[in-house]
């Protein structure tokens, strides 16, 4: 059991990703307190879920500062977390089943966007920072995709979200050198991942490559402590291993 005692708090658990890597941390023993909107999609996970550890389910908005403490304190519970995981998010295909130019962006969109891909991360990392620090140990892993790297056509709001997402990794490891605390971020392998998010994919199981089930042994080893402050790393595709993309330090 790799992850055994350890305590890990997973971001959007209730499908997909979150989901995925939830019950691959379930089975390695750890107890993950496991955050969303969704909660009967919650209890639904915990029903399924099997393992030596346990999946623990929060109704939890990562935008919503009070929702965040609690998600935190709850983590504290059980000693405090060793990894944070913020994996909640959201596109705006899947809120309004709609792409629109950045003339065209409605407001609400926007805001909804960030409030889950960006702000989120940033209330989850601020909150489980202070005692990673005087624990003297975690990790906080960004999930983050391709959209962080590269602009596309109408989708200003999630790429934007996921361009803030890496700068906030970047600036985040720069705070933490020389402490005992990691943030790293880590990428669904290319080719597009089958979940609620690509509901709008026309033809998905011919036009994404991956099942969510492909993150699950990199993340475990990224929980587990491979990898290092700074690093960016993305999966194979082969379900088992993961390529170091970019490392701040030596740019």
């Amino acid at each position: 059991m790799r992850l055994m005692d350890k305590v890990i708090i997973v971001t959007g658990a209730a499908a997909g990703l979150g989901e995925a890597m939830t019950t691959g941390f379930v089975k390695e023993g750890a107890t993950v307190i496991c955050g969303d909107i969704d909660g009967k999609g919650l209890e639904k996970l915990r029903e399924k879920i099997k393992g030596k550890g346990e999946a623990i389910p929060v109704i939890a908005d990562v935008g919503n500062e009070n929702d965040v403490e609690r998600l935190i304190g709850i983590s504290e519970e059980f000693g405090g977390a060793d990894v944070l995981v913020n994996n909640a998010g959201v596109k705006q295909l899947t809120l309004v089943g709609e792409e629109y130019s950045v003339a065209e962006v409605p407001l609400e969109l926007w805001d909804e966007v960030m409030n889950t891909n960006l702000r989120g991360c940033f209330l989850c990392t601020r909150a489980v920072l202070p005692g990673m620090l005087n624990r003297k140990k975690g990790r906080i892993i960004h999930i983050t995709s391709g959209h962080g790297k590269k602009g596309r056509i109408k989708r200003s709001p999630y790429v934007s979200s996921k361009f803030g997402a890496e700068g906030f990794h970047w600036t985040l490891s720069l705070e933490l050198k020389d402490t005992p605390v990691d943030s790293l971020v880590f990428t669904p392998p290319p080719g597009g991942v089958r979940t609620s998010e690509a509901a709008f994919v026309e033809d998905p199981l011919k036009n994404m490559n991956h099942d969510p089930d492909v993150i699950i042994e990199p993340m475990i080893k990224l929980a587990n402590g491979d990898g290092r402050n700074g690093g960016r790393y993305r999966g194979l595709g082969d379900g088992e291993g993961y390529e170091e993309t970019d490392y701040i330090f030596e740019n």
